[in-house]
């Protein structure tokens, strides 16, 4: 948009279908964007079947330590009353996909799909293989 970058989220699904290999990618990519675009705000947000853990970053800050919680079920519906509450400008999500889909929350999302060739109904669809 005209503004550029002004807040970013990402949605990281800590799950138990998800590996240890793959939080730690997702983190480093996460990290990666963080510093090559220095977004106003960035937000890191773990979910299994809830919200687990919120990690802000302003433009000047550096990531520290992660600490990764849940690893239960996966439920996308906190991912999107979470959205509709806090309207980013894009919500990245980083998951397996196995999982029922939520309503479209009308924001441009990227949707990083780690290990199967599942797709979603909406915004844009990367696949990275499994480490594993």
């Amino acid at each position: 948009g005209d503004n550029g970058l002004e807040h970013l989220i990402y949605y990281l699904d800590v799950s138990g279908s998800i590996s240890a290999s793959e939080i730690l990618r997702f983190n480093s990519e996460v990290a990666h964007i963080h510093k090559q675009f220095r977004p106003e705000k960035l937000s890191l947000v773990m979910f299994d079947t809830e919200i687990r853990d919120i990690y802000e970053f302003g433009p000047e800050d550096h990531f520290k330590k992660i600490v990764i919680t849940g690893r239960g079920g996966t439920s996308l519906s906190c991912v999107h009353s979470h959205i509709l509450k806090n309207k980013p400008t894009a919500a990245i999500i980083f998951t397996d996909l196995c999982v029922a889909m939520m309503p479209n929350p009308r924001i441009p999302i990227v949707w990083v799909i780690t290990g199967t060739k599942l797709t979603a109904p909406f915004g844009k669809v990367i696949h990275i293989p499994s480490e594993e």
